[in-house]
């Protein structure tokens, strides 16, 4: 089991994904090609209502089943459907519910039965309490009006609004490549019961004190909201009361229970420290929490390994690069490991990662002085592990970005460039943000390595190179 943080019955990830560029973005296409893989190959696309423009949403479990089958693999590699009947599905035709040969042979007492049998089946799947109202008629699509949370079914049908005290920030619900509207609001069954609960991050015009996450009901009622308060000490500073919560995931239980797992990641307004919690749905009560020296970024649950791992992408402030954190997802608590004083916690919960990685930036992008982090995390067979670093931004909004293959050891097994990467140093340097005269070609062991790992026995950093 692994998948992105967020997504409905998997790791930690968007619970869904809503519209063509938030389901384009997870599968890193354009709309247009994931509309197409939809028409031609049977994306596994959902559809909310008939309104105009179309409403779509996908669950990432869904998406990544389909990646692995014939048609997703054909899909990518830009071929046919392997087999015709795996092209664009027939126009199908409605079926009665009995046939006249069917009446016939069932008689006047069979078909009393079958009509009875059949209602009273419709009746425990849409209308009994706890079952298919909640599923059928519930929650299924969320928008913001200006201070309100909409919350809508899956025909379009208003259910319930709620108003906040405050102006939300409008813009940040729109979703962008940065903080996608599935990390800012979404809709689950954590509790397993049948029912729709609608979580959502908000962030309303007043600065870190107008930040909480909010869990309600089916109904519209307010379960808890939450807003942290604690204070942490990183070196000799400390942070908080006030920090702002970024955004939240929802995953299966890491200890295999019927409920799901909510998560939230927030931060300090200057960006550190950050940290992830695990809340228990029922109270908003935090169950665990990991702190690092950069903001979080990322986060995935794989729990395709004993114990099941939640690894988490973040900035690490203390070099200006990206990081990766492997937790043990059945007790994320504890702190990145730093050499310098000033980027330690010491008032954080006691653990360390089971392994802890930094990826510093390529010579080329070393007079970027923003940080740059690991943005994507992807689980893969075997147990072996896919990541990629942003380095930097042009001034295009192109990323400049870094691939890597891991084993299940965590040694690199390859490293390459993103599309785009030489691009962006070029518009970068033309402004004169870094140094030009870098090669023009890159070498993946000279550009990327050597990454680090924390020595958790000697308390220091080791360079690792790619393993040939």
């Amino acid at each position: 089991m692994s998948s992105p943080l967020g997504s409905p019955e998997s790791p930690v990830g968007p619970v869904q994904l809503s519209g063509w560029k938030d389901i384009a973005a997870y599968l890193g296409r354009s709309v247009r090609t994931v509309q197409r893989w939809e028409k031609e190959f049977r994306l596994p696309v959902r559809r909310l209502g008939t309104s105009k423009p179309e409403s779509v949403f996908a669950f990432p479990r869904e998406i990544d089943a389909w990646l692995q089958s014939a048609l997703g693999a054909s899909a990518r590699a830009g071929g046919p459907p392997p087999d015709p009947d795996y092209g664009p599905a027939a126009p199908k035709t409605r079926k009665p519910l009995f046939d006249a040969m069917e009446l016939a042979r069932l008689g006047v007492t069979g078909i009393v039965t079958a009509v009875v049998t059949t209602v009273l089946w419709a009746l425990w799947t849409f209308w009994l309490p706890g079952r298919g109202p909640s599923l059928a008629a519930g929650p299924a699509d969320w928008h913001v009006d200006f201070d309100a949370l909409v919350v809508s079914d899956a025909k379009g049908n208003l259910l319930w609004r709620h108003e906040f005290p405050r102006e939300l920030i409008t813009g940040l619900y729109g979703g962008s490549q940065l903080l996608p509207r599935s990390v800012l609001g979404g809709i689950a069954d954590l509790d397993d019961d049948g029912r729709r609960e609608v979580w959502f991050v908000a962030r309303t015009v007043g600065g870190p004190a107008g930040t909480s996450l909010y869990l309600f009901e089916h109904d519209g009622h307010v379960r808890w909201a939450h807003q942290p308060t604690m204070s942490v000490r990183f070196g000799a500073d400390t942070f908080g009361p006030s920090w702002i919560v970024d955004r939240a995931f929802v995953t299966p239980d890491p200890a295999g229970g019927t409920g799901r797992a909510l998560w939230v990641v927030l931060y300090d307004s200057a960006l550190f420290p950050s940290a992830i919690e695990r809340l228990d749905p029922k109270t908003g009560s935090p169950l665990s929490a990991y702190w690092t020296n950069g903001s979080i970024v990322t986060a995935v649950l794989d729990g395709s390994q004993a114990p099941p791992k939640l690894l988490v992408g973040a900035c690490y402030n203390e070099t200006k690069a990206g990081s990766l954190s492997v937790l043990d997802a059945l007790n994320p608590n504890g702190s990145a490991p730093a050499e310098l004083e000033k980027y330690r916690c010491t008032s954080c919960p006691p653990g360390e990662p089971l392994a802890f990685l930094v990826f510093p930036k390529p010579a080329r992008f070393r007079g970027k002085d923003a940080t740059g982090p690991v943005e994507t995390i992807t689980p893969m067979a075997g147990g072996t592990l896919g990541v990629r670093v942003r380095y930097a931004w042009s001034d295009g909004q192109l990323p400049a970005v870094g691939v890597f293959a891991f084993d299940r050891s965590l040694a690199p097994t390859s490293a390459d460039t993103a599309d785009g990467y030489l691009k962006a140093y070029d518009e970068l340097a033309a402004r004169g943000d870094v140094a030009a005269g870098a090669p023009a070609t890159v070498d993946p062991d000279r550009e990327f390595f050597p990454i680090l790992r924390w020595d958790g026995a000697a308390k220091r950093f080791v360079e690792v190179f790619r393993r040939r």
